[in-house]
């Protein structure tokens, strides 16, 4: 059976918490920064919203409107470190989750840590199809030194979960993913991916970073994310939309440019209902 998306939740923070001084977290942060030449900007912490990851998934869980088992498979996606990167928060979740996951991290990629994480999954879904995952995608704020990306976007703390599972019923299931090469643009990409597509009405799900002219000439209508997002956007409205995109689309292409490298990257979900995409080829 497919690996189908079965529940999701979204969760956007724009309230914070008290900044709390950490001798520790701050002596690792200098000791890592000190390299690069970047000092430790302790006011700007200090102005920032101070939510860390584990905050976020932990309310993400609590927010899934969906009843979720244990899951199988459990990963965290993020293109910007957390504002405690020495703790393993996938063991917390794990625990939250029933404790009988296999859990890790997916970091160091930018934008592209969620489209890898699915990759992942569909490959753990293959050696295993009963298989199910839980895809937990965060992004905080809270950075010891500023960075033009975060702050004069500016962004928001966000995060989005992403359940699937392998019962029968309606929904997307992952179909596949694709990146574009060095200098390709993402227009070209998704003109290469269009006749790959099953039959049947599909959506552009685009996030904010792709310049507007690289979403023409696709022939596809367009869902555009709201700024405010590096590596959420999409799966942030994923998990907002999916139910009612499901009554109406055959298949999604999720899509978005990582600022930073230029790179574009690009996630096929097909509704279970349609056709597998190589069936339609054959």
């Amino acid at each position: 059976m497919p690996l189908t998306l079965r529940g999701a939740a979204a969760l956007v923070r724009f309230d914070g918490n008290p900044y709390e001084r950490d001798e520790g977290l701050l002596a690792y942060q200098r000791d890592l920064l000190a390299p690069y030449g970047i000092e430790v900007d302790e006011d700007l912490m200090k102005q920032s919203r101070n939510i860390g990851f584990r905050e976020l998934a932990e309310e993400l869980i609590g927010r899934c409107p969906s009843p979720v088992g244990v899951p199988d498979l459990l990963l965290l996606a993020y293109g910007l470190p957390d504002r405690y990167p020495l703790k393993t928060v996938t063991t917390r979740l794990n625990a939250l989750m029933g404790g009988d996951s296999r859990s890790f991290a997916v970091s160091e990629q930018g934008l592209r840590a969620p489209f890898t994480a699915l990759r992942i999954a569909d490959a753990h879904h293959r050696s295993r199809p009963a298989a199910s995952v839980a895809l937990f995608v965060c992004e905080q704020t809270t950075l010891p030194y500023r960075d033009p990306l975060v702050h004069d976007t500016p962004l928001v703390d966000s995060a989005a979960l992403l359940y699937f599972g392998t019962d029968t019923g309606t929904g997307f299931r992952f179909a596949g993913t694709r990146v574009a090469g060095e200098g390709v643009p993402l227009g070209e990409l998704l003109a290469s991916q269009r006749p790959a597509l099953p039959p049947g009405p599909a959506l552009l799900v685009a996030g904010p970073w792709p310049a507007a002219d690289q979403l023409d000439g696709v022939e596809l209508p367009v869902h555009r994310c709201e700024p405010g997002s590096y590596c959420t956007s999409v799966w942030l409205d994923l998990a907002r939309h999916h139910e009612q995109w499901a009554r109406h689309y055959t298949s999604l292409v999720l899509c978005d440019t990582d600022p930073r490298t230029g790179r574009s990257q690009l996630a096929v979900l097909v509704n279970t209902g349609a056709p597998d995409p190589r069936e339609a080829r054959s």
